[in-house]
């Protein structure tokens, strides 16, 4: 009898086992190959570019790009007439009168002064940028053309100054300023540069806490639009000024002296140099 109802118990227990084993075993599967087809289905990225074309990751689609893909239409413009078909041809497009060859950038819609629609790279794609590149760009015009005026009132006025006050001249082999391309730069004095530092990040640390900045930007008076265009005048000149004293030799004031000495030197120097010979 003790032996029969032993019998039984085990039998219950294990046909319970079974049962338990029969439904969690599925259950496992199933949570095994939910997770898998989760982890497979995940996005990859892939900044570097790791992942080959022929991949099976890049194949299934799970490789993704950081941004969102942007379709961007573009206007199509024949200003050299090359399409016979005008149909083809979008009409009205605003052109870019620096670069008529190609259609103005959408941020540079003619609010500012002396705004040409110049900006091949796309450095102003965004109104921030843009605001900081006008910022840029004035203070860098208005440096130019002080720059400008100083370059050869420097070689005019450096020696006699430097006569006057019992110092020796900044200026090097044929009368040329100091710079990065003529040398000289190691005959200015270190308390010079400090006070220039000093000076410069003063006013930009002003400029940065001024949140009323960018008020006058979107300004087109006559002066503002005259102060832009000689400004990028400037800057073409002060570049011009370094590279030729670099190739000649020779400095500025000297090499073009009409423009520096009054009018009758000049005459009288080529009336007894030059018609004399």
């Amino acid at each position: 009898m003790t032996t029969s109802k032993t019998i039984v118990i085990l039998a219950s227990l294990a046909g319970s086992a079974a049962a338990f084993t029969s439904i969690s075993a599925p259950k496992t599967a199933a949570l095994h190959m939910a997770s898998s087809v989760n982890e497979d289905s995940r996005p990859i990225y892939d900044p570097f570019n790791l992942y080959g074309e022929n991949s099976a990751e890049r194949m299934t689609g799970q490789v993704r790009t950081l941004e969102p893909k942007v379709s961007v239409t573009k206007p199509i413009v024949d200003p050299m007439n090359l399409y016979s078909d005008k149909t083809q041809v979008d009409e009205g497009v605003d052109m870019s009168d620096a670069l008529p060859f190609v259609a103005r950038p959408i941020t540079l819609n003619r609010q500012m002064a002396g705004d040409v629609g110049f900006d091949p790279f796309n450095f102003a794609d965004s109104e921030e940028n843009l605001l900081w590149q006008r910022k840029a760009e004035l203070k860098h015009a208005r440096i130019a053309m002080l720059a400008a005026v100083g370059w050869p009132l420097s070689e005019l006025f450096d020696k006699p100054l430097a006569q006057m006050w019992d110092m020796k001249p900044l200026l090097g082999f044929g009368d040329r300023v100091p710079s990065i391309l003529n040398g000289g730069l190691a005959k200015v004095p270190p308390l010079y540069w400090v006070a220039v530092l000093a000076v410069a990040s003063a006013i930009e640390l002003k400029d940065m806490n001024n949140n009323d900045s960018n008020d006058g930007l979107y300004s087109k008076t006559r002066m503002d639009v005259a102060e832009i265009q000689n400004g990028r005048l400037a800057m073409m000149a002060i570049v011009g000024f370094a590279v030729q004293e670099f190739v000649t030799k020779i400095g500025v004031v000297n090499q073009t002296p009409i423009f520096f000495h009054p009018i009758n030197e000049y005459v009288e120097y080529f009336a007894n140099h030059v018609v004399s010979v």
